[in-house]
């Protein structure tokens, strides 16, 4: 490279992203691969039991309030598996790793990063507090507000605010309006 260059001046683009020349670069970010196959799962899982409500249903069960269940997790299926088969063949960061073991955990590492790990453990907390039988008032409202500041790690008063905001139109809609029970 001629000093009289500017930084960055006749470089590829590959060698400015930092990676080596003439090696295939990966055409998925990572997680991708593995979120596919969850998404997947989780189709299979809603159309079997869409399809078992379904069966159920008297005559005729195309008019019945199973019909759009099953069709939208079928269609979910469908385009998942086509997702799937689309992203088989496609390179991931991972892919050049050999050793399985380490695949799975770097992939789950990728696909959960610790602000989802943290989610769900919150998800998981609250519903078993409710299943517990601890007012929804009281888990909710810590829950939103918990939530709120972990996620944005400011604005701790503007949180307060939101949480009341949150709370009063989940009361007054859904408790008031449509005379919801909640736990």
């Amino acid at each position: 490279m001629n000093d009289d260059m500017a930084p960055g001046e006749g470089q590829s683009s590959e060698q400015e992203a930092g990676n080596v020349p003439g090696e295939k670069q990966p055409e998925l970010v990572a997680g991708e691969k593995a979120f596919t196959y969850i998404l997947f799962l989780a189709g299979v899982f809603f159309f079997y039991h869409s399809l078992k409500i379904w069966i159920r249903m008297p005559a005729p069960r195309s008019a019945s309030a199973a019909a759009v269940p099953m069709i939208m997790s079928g269609l979910w299926t469908f385009l998942a598996l086509t997702f799937l088969v689309e992203n088989h063949f496609k390179r991931t960061p991972l892919s050049g790793i050999k050793s399985m073991k380490e695949k799975v955990w770097k992939g789950l590492q990728n696909t959960f990063p610790k602000e989802i790990v943290v989610m769900l453990g919150a998800i998981v907390i609250y519903c078993v507090l409710l299943l517990l039988g601890v007012s929804f008032y009281i888990v909710t409202p810590l829950f939103l507000y918990g939530t709120m500041c972990y996620l944005m790690r400011k604005g701790y008063f503007r949180n307060i605010v939101w949480t009341a905001i949150i709370m009063a139109f989940t009361v007054v809609v859904f408790r008031l309006l449509f005379n919801v029970v909640f736990p």
